[in-house]
């Protein structure tokens, strides 16, 4: 963006502008709306006017209903009230059917009867069938906009018309007004709108200007020596200091930060003095600091220092005496420190290697047991898988015997229907023998009848022959349905011992299936009790791993501490100490003894192993604190 746009004025130009436009546009927002509501009130009136005529009819209609008049006597009234009716200063009515036929006009007396569906305003709008689609829509009421010429006018103007389906009748009520009252009236405040508008910009865009002015001025001169005081000028005064606004204020704040400016530049004066004495105090120190940095700590600062700094040279010659003393103790205990270290490595070591050992134990211990978890477990699967086997065979056999049993049941019906059956063939044989008996009697009666009863003699032979024949083959049924009897039950004898045996193998098969399951259940607990086991002793052989892992790491920290304490010797050797030039590590040191236990196992056993203290009391004490970390 251009440099210009960040500029206060600009932006206060801006809103400004943006202020003229927001007025104008609330100016045309407010002469549309008003033209709205214009129009709409005259809309709301028309609408009156045509429920007024509509009420009217409806009057009528009433009539009609009761009998009081006939639809042709109503509808003549309803024209001579519609056309002698008027509203306003020139309003009145008029009447169209669906058919676009005029019925009734006050002004247009010659257009009754007649059909307008093509009657077109100047814009080419059918007026007539335009108030049709009005009247037929939803609402049968609506308002229609045209251009119409007045009584004794030359030129037509646009007119507001409204229409009103009655539907009892099929009349469409209409009205209407002319809107050039309305175009006038809007044009006035369309006028006084515009004039107020210019007006308002005038004195908006001078009021701006006067608050742009009155603002960018004094910033610009405040501006301006703010610049030249940061380029360094400090004497002049801050301009629009005595300004009653937010200005005046940041004025007033430069002018503090310009006295600010003035008493730092009296305050470096007096720096530039204490500079001096500084800079001696420094290179005295920089001197004996570098002398301590070689190691000698013999030295001190004997020469006074300036008031503010003499507290600092007491200070160095205390901290170095405290140094001195300190270094003497650390030469004393290093040499104990090493000898404790290497002590403590040597027992860290033989614990190492009794932890491999007591490792490798329990793995090939953990091994075993794995091993025989897994064959108790293969145990239990297979007891389990005999047992479902067992299972099957019971249920196998169970439903072998529902099948045995069913048998027998079959067998005693077969029986109990071989029975009835012998009864049927028992009343067959009486059948044939009454029919024998009645077939003689019949032949002795056609023997009596002579010629007359030889065709009837003929009949009553066959009928005897063939009760002879059903008598022979009801016996040989009886015979064979016997024999069959005998067989049936026979086989229900054999059927019944074979559910029998087939109940004692269920028993037996049961018996069985209850012994390999507890076999199951104890091979399961047996291998969930060796699952444990072999669970605790993997736990356990881990435990000894990290163990083991432990000592190791615990050997290398104490073979790493050995080579320090040496480094350590080796360090504090260079250091030059009030009492001597070189001090060796003091040797003196007392053993004390410390047992250490290991994890239980089979074979406790206990680790002696000497401790290190230093004669010093310091050494000594961080010898312990050593030996309790580790």
């Amino acid at each position: 963006m251009p440099a210009a746009l960040y500029r206060l004025s600009t932006r206060i130009y801006a809103v400004i502008a943006l202020a003229l436009f927001m007025a104008a546009m609330l100016t045309f927002l407010l002469l549309s709306r008003a033209v709205d509501n214009a129009y709409s009130m005259r809309e709301a009136e028309l609408h009156n006017a045509t429920d007024t005529a509509i009420s009217l009819l409806a009057a009528l209609e009433a009539r009609v209903e009761s009998g009081e008049l006939t639809r042709e006597e109503a509808q003549k009234l309803g024209h001579d009230q519609l056309n002698s009716l008027r509203f306003g200063t020139a309003g009145y009515f008029f009447v169209n059917d669906t058919n676009n036929i005029v019925r009734a006009h006050p002004f247009k007396p010659e257009w009754e009867g007649t059909n307008k569906a093509d009657l077109e305003d100047i814009n080419g709008l059918k007026i007539f069938q335009e108030m049709q689609k009005v009247a037929n829509g939803p609402s049968g009421a609506g308002p229609v906009r045209y251009w119409f010429q007045k009584p004794n006018a030359d030129e037509p103007e646009q007119k507001i018309g409204y229409v009103q389906l009655y539907k009892p009748w099929g009349w469409i009520v209409g009205t209407g007004s002319y809107v050039s009252d309305i175009e006038a009236s809007l044009s006035w405040m369309r006028n006084a709108a515009f004039a107020t508008l210019a007006v308002c910009l005038l004195l908006l865009a001078g009021a701006g200007f006067m608050i742009a002015r009155s603002v960018t001025g004094p910033l610009a001169a405040l501006q301006a020596r703010m610049q030249s005081m940061a380029d360094g000028e400090t004497h002049s005064e801050v301009p629009a200091t005595d300004v009653q606004s937010e200005v005046g204020e940041m004025a007033k704040t430069v002018e503090v930060f310009r006295q600010s400016m003035l008493q730092q530049q009296e305050m470096e004066r007096s720096q530039a003095a204490h500079d001096e004495e500084r800079h001696r105090v420094v290179e005295t120190l920089s001197r004996q600091l570098s002398a301590l940095s070689s190691g000698d700590l013999t030295v001190s600062i004997s020469e006074s220092f300036p008031a503010d700094y003499e507290t600092l040279r007491h200070d160095f010659n205390k901290t170095l005496e405290t140094l001195n003393g300190t270094i003497v103790q650390v030469i004393e205990s290093s040499e104990s420190i090493r000898s404790g270290a290497s002590e403590i490595t040597q027992a860290s070591d033989d614990l190492s290697h009794r932890t491999e050992s007591q490792a490798a134990t329990l793995e090939e211990t953990a091994a075993a047991l794995e091993e025989m978890t897994a064959s108790v477990r293969s145990a239990a699967e297979g007891a389990r898988s005999v047992e479902t086997v067992m299972n099957e065979a019971k249920t196998e056999a169970k439903d072998s015997g529902i099948i045995v049993q069913s048998a027998v049941e079959a067998m005693h019906e077969i029986e109990h229907s071989s029975s009835q059956i012998s009864q049927i063939i028992g009343v067959i044989d009486d059948i044939a023998f009454q029919t024998n008996l009645l077939a003689l009697n019949a032949g002795v009666e056609a023997a009596r009848a002579g010629e007359a009863g030889r065709g009837f003699a003929v009949v009553a032979s066959e009928v005897r022959a063939l009760a002879q024949r059903s008598s022979d083959a009801a016996t040989e049924i009886k015979t064979l349905i016997g024999d069959s009897t005998q067989q049936v039950e026979r086989g229900v004898d054999l059927v019944g011992k074979a559910g029998g045996a087939l109940s004692n193998i269920v028993q037996r098969v049961t018996d069985i299936s209850q012994q390999i399951s507890g076999i199951a259940e104890g091979a399961s607990e047996q291998s969930t009790g060796l699952n444990e086991i072999n669970t605790g002793v993997s736990q356990l052989d881990n435990v000894t791993q990290q163990n083991a892992a432990m000592v190791e790491q615990a050997t290398a920290a104490a073979q790493l501490l050995s080579a320090d304490a040496t480094k350590l010797s080796g360090l504090v050797s260079r250091f030059t100490i009030n009492g001597g030039s070189r001090r060796s590590p003091a040797a003196s040191a007392r053993v004390v003894p410390m047992t250490v236990p290991t994890s239980h196992g089979a074979d406790d056993w206990e680790a002696t192993t000497a401790i290190p203290v230093a004669a010093a009391a310091t050494g000594g004490s961080a010898a312990k604190d050593l030996w309790q970390d580790f």
